[in-house]
């Protein structure tokens, strides 16, 4: 059975009124909601200070990252992207600082996975660590750079752990948790009642309506610990759920990309796709696969193959095969009730059929491509904007003419640049300047791992 063994810091005693006060300094939404517990609740100073959140406030997180025992360059790198995965749907972003950094990592061997929890890393003291992640080198696992920093850094965000939420502690057994959590983390008896069997005050906590066991913050809790016999499955990455719960606590500006909320995006070939991961910039392991039986409320006809796909701006994403689509709802991973439908039905002004590609750009329009022509569709109007289909050719500068005759597939990512698939080939498109890059078109072997060599798309 895998833990990630974490711990929540806590700030010391004597400074618990202090990390208190900051928090509701930062974000007024902080302070305990004590209308809920009923007027004969009087509670002390030091039980509102417990009660406190520890959210960073709607205007969104920027904090800088400081390393206290000095790591190469590309482990640095490597922590700053996984920390960054929760920026990909909500306005949280993390950058590398020598000077006065706000969240200080160590790496100390033996000391395990532990972090402060939001705001009271600004209560420790400037030269001490706010996280802990004991031992990661380069050669540590993948998979571990999920799990692990991932979860780590939900916590510097302000998350606690899910698995405390009372519908998952009431169905523990308090003994054989505190003997198992003993004898695989070292932990103290009180320690295993702190971190995994006192559960929230719900009255005062943000949170989601549900518990979601396949957060990034809960533990995996094996059936045996579990009075009901059912394990706990816990998070192995940011899901879906997480995602959507960061972006209403900092919502945007966030520009739109094809990343969905867990850091993946996701490509298509034929009857099969493949997860390609942002952070590793790699496809992920055991892909490519079969799309039948893995997308959720996936018609027949599209489990064959689907001509294009797009994350829109509402936490939905749309396929399109032939005349049809579907929408997808990503919380729920599954195709919303309703569908398929006609394209020509609910897309004003769109091609009715056979749409090679789709993206949404941060100008709030989204970009349809067919053959050698590109339509322009305002997503606030819900309309394809006049003057358009338009040839591709004059109108993107610096795509290649081959590219100009059609697209296979493109996608937006979270770093300001789009990527155009054609045949083996693509380009990498600056937003901002609004031109292919130099040094393009380049093959995708070689630069996109895990992926197709000849191709992407239909």
């Amino acid at each position: 059975m895998e833990y990630i063994g974490c711990t929540i810091k806590q700030v010391p005693p004597h400074k618990l009124l202090e990390s208190a006060t900051t928090a509701v300094g930062i974000n007024p939404a902080n302070a305990p909601n004590t209308t809920t517990l009923g007027p004969e609740f009087a509670p002390s100073r030091d039980r509102l200070a417990v009660m406190t959140q520890k959210f960073w406030g709607a205007a969104g997180v920027r904090l800088t990252v400081g390393f206290l025992d000095n790591p190469p360059a590309d482990l640095r790198q490597r922590i700053l992207a996984h920390m960054n995965a929760w920026g990909a749907w909500s306005n949280v972003q993390f950058s590398e600082t020598n000077t006065s950094p706000q969240v200080r990592i160590a790496r100390t061997a033996g000391d395990g996975y532990w972090s402060y929890l939001g705001t009271d890393v600004l209560s420790i003291a400037a030269n001490e660590a706010t996280m802990n992640l004991d031992s990661f080198t380069m050669n540590t696992a993948e998979s571990e750079f999920h799990r692990v920093i991932r979860h780590e850094t939900g916590h510097t965000l302000g998350f606690p752990h899910e698995h405390r939420r009372k519908e998952i502690v009431d169905r523990i057994d308090r003994e054989k948790a505190i003997s198992l959590f003993m004898s695989t983390q070292g932990w103290t008896r009180d320690e295993v009642i702190e971190q995994v069997l006192t559960p929230f005050d719900n009255s005062a906590l943000t949170a989601t309506a549900a518990t979601d066991q396949n957060s990034i913050m809960c533990y995996a809790l094996p059936a045996q610990i579990m009075k009901d016999g059912i394990a706990v499955p816990g998070g192995t990455d940011i899901d879906n759920l997480d995602a959507q719960f960061s972006s209403t606590l900092y919502p945007g500006p966030v520009a739109p990309s094809a990343v969905w909320p867990n850091g993946k995006v996701y490509l298509f070939k034929g009857k099969q796709y493949l997860r390609y991961d942002v952070a590793s910039d790699k496809t992920d392991p055991g892909y490519p696969v079969a799309i039948a039986g893995n997308w959720n409320g996936f018609p027949a006809a599209f489990n064959d193959g689907v001509d294009a796909g797009v994350v829109w701006t509402t936490g939905k994403a749309y396929f399109f095969k032939d005349s049809q689509y579907v929408r997808f709802d990503l919380p729920s991973d599954q195709v919303d009730p309703g569908y398929p439908a006609a394209i020509s039905a609910n897309w004003h002004g769109l091609w009715s059929e056979n749409i090679d590609a789709a993206l949404v750009w941060p100008n709030g329009k989204a970009y349809f491509f067919k053959g050698s022509e590109y339509m322009r569709f305002d997503i606030a109007h819900d309309t394809v904007d006049p003057g358009y289909p338009a040839p591709i050719a004059g109108n993107w500068p610096g795509m290649p003419a081959a590219f100009a005759s059609g697209i296979d597939e493109a996608v937006v990512w979270n770093n300001g640049k789009a990527y155009f698939f054609k045949d083996s080939q693509y380009v990498r498109y600056d937003i901002a300047a609004d031109r292919v890059d130099p040094g393009y078109p380049q093959p995708i072997a070689g630069n996109w791992p895990g992926v197709w060599a000849d191709g992407v798309g239909r």
